[in-house]
């Protein structure tokens, strides 16, 4: 953990602009968002792709989103979400199983089984989680957070989970969802998320 509040991260103006850089644990105490990405992964069934949290980690032992991660200094929201998709379903930043497309819909020739697009760019969004620490408190942080829909016709056994983060990957139905939602199963970053792009996540 100390690794990670030490990483460098972009941070933004209220805009969304980049304004330079600070170490994960400095950003919002300096006054500025840092950058995060945010993933739903369906099948081609349309279930939902979810990741457990690692005990040790933020939101431990909770569902999270199918990729979740920040922007490191230096790179788009589009290169952060394609590093962190092959770190935490594939097990390395350089796995190379991660497509950004324009259209899901639209067949591709590109042969990496994991296509993403981009939907929405939303600033300001301030995240209640748990800490990684063994009394849990709560923290607050601001993200100008790039959220991403995408589609893969992998089974669980075709990925490869970044085992230092996660526990587990598990498919879910839409249905399904809503009751980890409603009864406490999910991080709160995730139930946003699934307000947000459920309903385009599932529209098929």
């Amino acid at each position: 953990m100390a690794d990670q509040v030490h990483e460098l991260l972009n941070v933004y103006d209220a805009a969304g602009l980049v304004v330079g850089s600070a170490a994960r644990g400095d950003a919002n105490t300096k006054g500025f968002a840092a950058g995060a990405v945010q993933l739903l992964l369906l099948n081609l069934e349309g279930s939902v792709l979810l990741q457990r949290r690692r005990d040790d980690k933020e939101n431990g032992g909770l569902w999270d989103k199918s990729v979740g991660g920040h922007v490191q200094a230096g790179e788009s929201f589009d290169e952060a979400l394609v590093r962190e998709a092959n770190e935490e379903l594939f097990g390395r930043a350089d796995a190379d199983q991660v497509a950004l497309v324009e259209d899901l819909e639209v067949a591709s020739v590109d042969a990496r089984p994991v296509r993403a697009r981009r939907v929405r760019l939303e600033l300001g969004l301030r995240d209640i989680r748990f800490a990684a620490a063994e009394d849990r408190p709560l923290i607050n942080v601001t993200y100008h957070a790039a959220l991403y829909l995408g589609r893969t016709g992998l089974a669980l056994h075709g990925f490869a989970r970044q085992e230092e983060e996660l526990t587990d990957l598990r498919y879910f139905k839409p249905a399904e969802v809503d009751q980890m939602l409603v009864t406490g199963q999910l991080a709160p970053n995730m139930g946003f998320l699934w307000f947000i792009l459920g309903g385009q996540a599932t529209a098929r």
